[in-house]
């Protein structure tokens, strides 16, 4: 979309059109007396203030492409062959501990969940479900899949080393169809199970859907996932310990006793689909829904929409921080919120930016268009009542983007190099994973050393995805066809 330079302006409040809440404060939602589309004012308007804080733009980078002496570790593979070194790894999330979890090859499962201690620098497989929907609870539901769990994925770990996970059956791929999702405790080995929410139908009968997607969790344990229930595919929210049964009635008409996480629905746009996006360590959730993002406060039992700036249609939470403050982008531009205030970030004088992380002093990470049509890395924060947009510039290339923030202000992402790398009559531009620490940009490289086939440089590429609080990054070097080896570093603020 094209966009207008950036300029100050002075808002006034303005009124976006009537979006609605549904689903707030709503225990075990899955129950079938519990809709609350009723109990909203369908007739109200919600009314954002749009504020926008003066943006300077500064530069943010006093060297570039400063390479580190200290190499990548490699995080290995769960097929732990002698010979071949090449298989599939792709790291996804750390916590302060280093602990890194992800994706594998792993004998006949083609895509395996692991856990990866820095202690004993290995990787250890943390399972899947078996079977298929149906299989699991052994319910021979007519509705259910036939197809079988054959791949699993863990997606966040938390500073108790409790890990979120999915299995999935491979239909789709890779927009997987079909998923499921769980929670592994890596000090006990416990794995939970943690379906969509059941439901009973206009029948009476209880239903149960094939789709749950874990998202997040926090350090309390809560959890928050997408899933498929009653009202369509909805943000849903676990305490972590509660559960409930429900009854089912087999094909036999028999009645089969299922416990079941005692899940709540989280706000939503009335009539439209939701996902879930963050959770905080107080209570405090955002989840995407209907063309815009919604905040929740589990304690107040409240919700707010976000809404959008003026002129536009779409907004997109993309991270919130322990302050109940989220970030994101609202039609190409991105946005500081909090308080019910949308505050925008400015851009580089291309016209567009976005936020993609947050940390708990209000520091966000992101990306901005220039004038020029590149790309920079930025890191927007506030100071003195003005925003402050800084341009973390790149590793030589036209472009670089940021995707992780810690509360120190270090900053991970990826660079293109001003490099290219050509194999086969193929070329592409290299890019390299970054670390941003106090105006220098850290060219993280890619990790070679191990691999025993003849191509000069087989990972040519990386990215860095995500940094502990600790300074533990974890990334992924990639080939030109986009195949995986995840690698940690350890950069402490």
């Amino acid at each position: 979309m094209a966009m207008l330079r950036f300029r100050t302006w002075m808002l006034t409040l303005f009124v976006i059109l009537a979006f609605v809440l549904a689903g707030c404060g709503e225990q075990g939602s899955s129950s079938s007396s519990g809709g609350t589309d009723d109990n909203t004012d369908n007739g109200s308007e919600e009314v954002t203030e749009v504020v926008d804080i003066p943006t300077d733009v500064v530069a943010g980078t006093t060297a570039i492409e400063v390479n580190i002496a200290t190499p990548l570790v490699d995080l290995g593979d769960l097929v732990n062959s002698e010979t071949n070194t090449w298989w599939f790894t792709r790291a996804y999330d750390v916590n302060n501990d280093g602990v890194i979890v992800g994706q594998s090859n792993k004998g006949a499962v083609a895509r395996a969940a692991f856990v990866w201690s820095p202690e004993s620098g290995t990787m250890t497989y943390i399972g899947k479900h078996d079977g298929t929907y149906d299989d699991f609870y052994q319910l021979d539901l007519e509705n259910s899949s036939e197809n079988k769990f054959i791949y699993s994925e863990a997606v966040s770990i938390n500073n108790q080393g409790v890990v979120l996970g999915n299995s999935t059956t491979g239909s789709g791929w890779p927009e997987e169809e079909e998923k499921r999702a769980f929670r592994y405790d890596t000090l006990t080995k416990k794995f939970v199970d943690l379906p969509p929410p059941s439901y009973t139908d206009d029948n009476g009968e209880r239903v149960a859907e094939n789709f749950s997607e874990a998202v997040q969790i926090n350090d309390k344990g809560e959890v928050i996932i997408t899933a498929d229930g009653e009202y369509g595919r909805q943000a849903y929210y676990w305490d972590g310990f509660t559960y409930k049964n429900v009854v089912f009635i087999k094909s036999d008409d028999s009645e089969k006793t299922v416990e079941e996480p005692d899940y709540r629905r989280l706000g939503r746009i009335i009539g439209q689909e939701g996902e879930a996006v963050a959770i905080n360590e107080n209570g405090q959730v955002v989840i995407n829904s209907g063309e815009t993002a919604v905040f929740e406060d589990l304690n107040d039992q409240a919700s707010e929409v976000l809404n959008f700036f003026p002129g536009e249609s779409e907004t997109v939470a993309a991270d919130l921080n322990d302050n109940g403050h989220v970030v994101g982008v609202s039609g190409g531009k991105g946005f500081f919120w909090r308080g019910g205030s949308m505050y925008p970030m400015g851009h580089l004088g291309g016209g567009s930016s976005e936020a993609v992380d947050v940390n708990n002093k209000d520091q966000v990470a992101g990306f901005s268009s220039r004038a020029d049509g590149s790309t920079h890395a930025v890191v927007w924060y506030l100071e003195e009542g003005r925003g402050k947009l800084m341009d973390l510039g790149t590793l030589g290339g036209n472009n670089s983007y940021a995707t992780g923030i810690n509360d120190a202000g270090q900053v991970v992402g990826y660079s293109e190099t001003g490099e290219t790398y050509t194999e086969g009559g193929q070329t592409v531009n290299v890019v390299h994973g970054f670390l941003w620490q106090d105006g220098i940009m850290y060219d993280l490289g890619a990790h070679n050393d191990f691999y025993t086939y003849p191509f000069d440089e087989s990972y040519p590429m990386s990215e860095a995805v995500g940094i502990s609080e600790n300074g533990d990054v974890v990334g992924n070097s990639h080939s030109i066809n986009n195949h995986y080896r995840g690698f940690h570093i350890n950069f402490a603020p």
